[in-house]
């Protein structure tokens, strides 16, 4: 085993000195970009993710407009991520929490309580990492968004 090693490493040494200079160079570049990129792949992948969703955070929230208490928000999302998540989605219960929503601040506190949250795609379908918008949106054909939205319109609250 030791010997198969050591002449796969003699026979790349060997063909790493006969290239040329330049092109030594390039492959230096390469080969410390990509141990970098595994060093630091999860903060590089965590920035991506970041670039691409909003700021859970930074949503404005006046907690004595809330209509629920605290615990109701979270079993809220529960609700929302058992209907959304795996094959197929249960549009009844994602509009009965929708329904329920009477202030700006509900839907407000409701994004902020899922948070971001990762969605198994399944075996044909890529995971999905996202904010309550983006798994709506991923769930919903468009007659059903128009409908959740009119459902929030109607209670005076801003998709």
């Amino acid at each position: 085993m030791n010997d198969s090693i050591t002449n796969a490493g003699s026979y790349i040494k060997t063909k790493y000195n006969e290239m040329p200079v330049a092109k030594r160079r390039r492959l230096r570049n390469i080969i410390i970009i990509i141990i970098l990129f595994l060093i630091f792949k999860n903060r590089i992948i965590d920035g991506f993710r970041n670039l691409f969703h909003r700021d859970i955070s930074k949503i404005d929230v006046d907690k004595g407009n809330l209509t629920f208490e605290n615990g109701e928000y979270y079993s809220m999302c529960s609700t929302l991520e058992s209907a959304m998540e795996g094959t197929g989605t249960d549009e009844e219960a994602v509009m009965g929490v929708i329904m329920r929503l009477r202030t700006q601040d509900d839907w407000n506190y409701l994004q902020k309580a899922f948070g971001i949250r990762k969605k198994d795609g399944g075996t044909f379908y890529a995971d999905i990492t996202g904010d309550l918008k983006m798994w709506l949106g991923d769930e919903l054909d468009s007659s059903e968004m128009q409908e959740l939205k009119d459902t929030l319109i109607s209670s005076g609250i801003n998709y």
